[in-house]
């Protein structure tokens, strides 16, 4: 696995992807910051400019009407309205801030989630899910895209804290009683439009709270385990991916305009506040040239001193957490980084189609396989060949190896020594989605997708997902068509406890929707790998199931694993295996007449019955 990123490098990386994320957010965040951190510069001068001004008048003498002397003075004039001005526009700019940072967060986290999901969905082999240090991985991953997130106001407020000034209503209290009960009058409307604002987005987001549990759904649906390997098997990373940014573009465009529609109220009534801090500001002027206020009040309700104060507090507060963040967000890009043990979509990869049609069928040659991780081999020197036609049965206890062998068959994994040959050529060689497109699936731990009836049987075969007559086909075939009639919306009812209004199965429907979903591509199937298809299904409905499989294998290479032997007696061969190892292997009247392993285990179960 590849190491943790440094956390500088981390850093940097995060502070790229935060930029490719949200270009225009950041942009507009750019000029924002401009405006607010250039504004205090010029409005100091401008106040310079007053303040000498004032002072040269004061030194002609008193001034009996102060108003028709500021009118009668252009430049005392002019510095004065463009101080207010300047104030005015930095603080109308000032409050888009908000829905700036909130456009900021949604774009980040959904370019990040849309990356890692991409990444995950799209990892070739299954070890990402059944590897504890994968799986930390994972988890550390997701924490790590929330602090990511959060390093987009970091910086964001770590740009606007360096500029932004903070007028102090304690030292406003000393120019008159009356200012501080002013600037807040003035601020109230602002604020309660505001809250008012934040209250709208919140029902939105209330509103809205299906759209992100079905957005949850897909992205589990994409990084978990119960459903990894049959997205892969039946490439449905792209249906799921796409499901998910279609849900995520929905609840990022209604959210984006409530955004809007608050930030012109908010604007508007910030320029009215904005017209009530400025009441003080030319009472000051006029009294320090009626001689009631000193020259000092002035320089101190325009000073800056606590802007400055305040920009240092927020850069060194920052600091600690931004190389917090770097430290999280290292497993973000270890798990972008993280390439998959398989090999696919090199284009000097084969084409099964290329390949000279040779009836060999699949050949296992000294095959052996150790998950990752792992020392000890599951799999040791196994030689088996799987003929077109045949049915292959793989017995044994638990842990013998037998689901192992199946991952391998459809190359969820790559031996850890030895080799696959389909048709004398080896697995490694072929294209891996064409490969995984002849193969036909019904594992041991099959996917309960949260989807509708049709999704969930026509996701075995793309092509065929919008075929009625298809899907009610294959239904027909597993014995479980008339779920179409009973379900109140046929077969567009979504399954699942996840969605309103949603239907569960038992598990017995469920397995026959995972037998239909792998009879739906028959017609390019060839091979047939079932793991355990008849564990939830009762002995009344097991033969049945025993009768469907017989009549498809035909012609197919198929190999079927088992603990129930009387499936295992309708295979054309048995492969007993132990510890990793074949030790018998027959038919079952071969296997019986042995009276070793295979025949021992027959007697006991069939015991069980009588």
């Amino acid at each position: 696995m590849q190491p943790h990123p440094a956390p500088f490098q981390a850093l940097r990386r995060s502070l790229r992807m935060v930029m490719q994320a949200a270009p225009i957010e950041l942009r507009h965040l750019a000029l924002l910051n401009f405006l607010t951190g250039t504004g205090p510069s010029i409005s100091l001068f401008l106040s310079k400019l007053v303040i000498d001004e004032t002072a040269l008048l004061l030194g002609q003498g008193a001034i009996s009407n102060a108003i028709s002397v500021l009118l009668a003075e252009p430049k005392l004039l002019w510095s004065l309205g463009g101080a207010i001005l300047l104030n005015l526009v930095v603080d109308s700019v000032d409050s888009i801030g908000t829905t700036l940072f909130a456009a900021l967060r949604d774009r980040v986290q959904g370019h990040v989630q849309g990356q890692v999901l991409h990444k995950v969905a799209h990892f070739d082999d299954i070890a990402l899910f059944e590897t504890p240090e994968l799986l930390n991985l994972l988890e550390l991953t997701d924490k790590g895209m929330q602090r990511l997130q959060r390093l987009s106001f970091i910086v964001a407020a770590t740009l606007v804290g360096v500029f932004i000034f903070v007028p102090s209503v304690l030292l406003s209290a000393s120019i008159a009683w009356w200012v501080p009960l002013m600037l807040l009058a003035a601020s109230i409307p602002s604020i309660v439009v505001e809250m008012k604002h934040h209250r709208k987005s919140w029902r939105v987001e209330e509103t809205q709270a299906g759209l992100t549990r079905e957005m949850d759904i897909y992205a589990k649906v994409v990084t978990g385990e119960a459903y990894a390997k049959e997205v892969r098997l039946f490439s449905l990373q792209t249906v799921l991916l796409d499901r998910w940014r279609s849900l995520f573009d929905r609840m990022f465009g209604s959210m984006e305009q409530v955004r809007r529609e608050g930030a012109a109220a908010v604007v508007i009534w910030a320029l009215i506040g904005g017209v009530g801090a400025a009441i003080p500001y030319v009472y000051v002027v006029l009294g320090v040239l009626q001689g009631s206020y000193t020259l000092g009040d002035l320089a101190l309700y325009t000073g800056i001193i606590l802007q400055v104060r305040r920009s240092l507090y927020i850069l060194i507060g920052n600091t600690g957490d931004i190389y917090d963040v770097a430290l999280a967000t290292s497993p973000v890009f270890q798990l972008l980084d993280l390439q998959p043990q398989l090999i696919s979509g090199q284009a000097a990869f084969k084409s099964i189609d290329s390949i000279a049609p040779v009836d060999r069928g699949i050949q296992l040659q000294d095959l052996t396989f150790a998950y990752p991780g792992s020392n000890k081999p599951t799999l040791k020197q196994i030689n088996l060949t799987v003929r077109p036609g045949e049915m292959v049965a793989l017995v044994g206890e638990n842990g013998a190896g037998k689901t192992t062998l199946a991952k391998l068959l459809c190359r969820l994994y790559d031996p850890t020594q030895g080799s696959i040959y389909w048709n004398d050529q080896d697995l490694r060689s072929l294209d891996l989605t064409e490969l995984r497109s002849r193969i036909g699936v019904v594992m041991q731990d099959y996917a309960h997708f949260p989807a509708t009836l049709r999704e969930n049987v026509g996701w075995g075969f793309l092509p065929k997902l919008t075929e009625d007559q298809a899907i009610q086909a294959v239904l027909q075939d597993a014995g479980i068509d008339y779920l179409v009639g009973e379900l109140s919306q046929g077969l567009e009812t979504p399954l699942g406890k996840q969605f309103e209004q949603g239907v569960d199965l038992s598990g017995g429907q469920w397995q026959r929707l995972a037998i239909a979903r792998a009879l739906i591509r028959l017609s390019q199937v060839e091979l047939l790998v079932f793991d355990e298809p008849t564990a939830a299904l009762d002995p009344k409905n097991e033969h049945e199931i025993y009768r469907i499989f017989k009549t498809i294998a035909q012609g197919r290479m198929t190999v079927v694993v088992s603990h129930r032997l009387a499936l295992a007696k309708l295979a054309d061969r048995i492969v007993v295996l132990e510890h990793g190892q074949i030790v018998e292997q027959g038919s079952h009247e071969q296997l019986m007449a042995q009276g070793n392993r295979y025949h021992t285990m027959f007697t006991r179960q069939a015991s069980s019955y009588l």
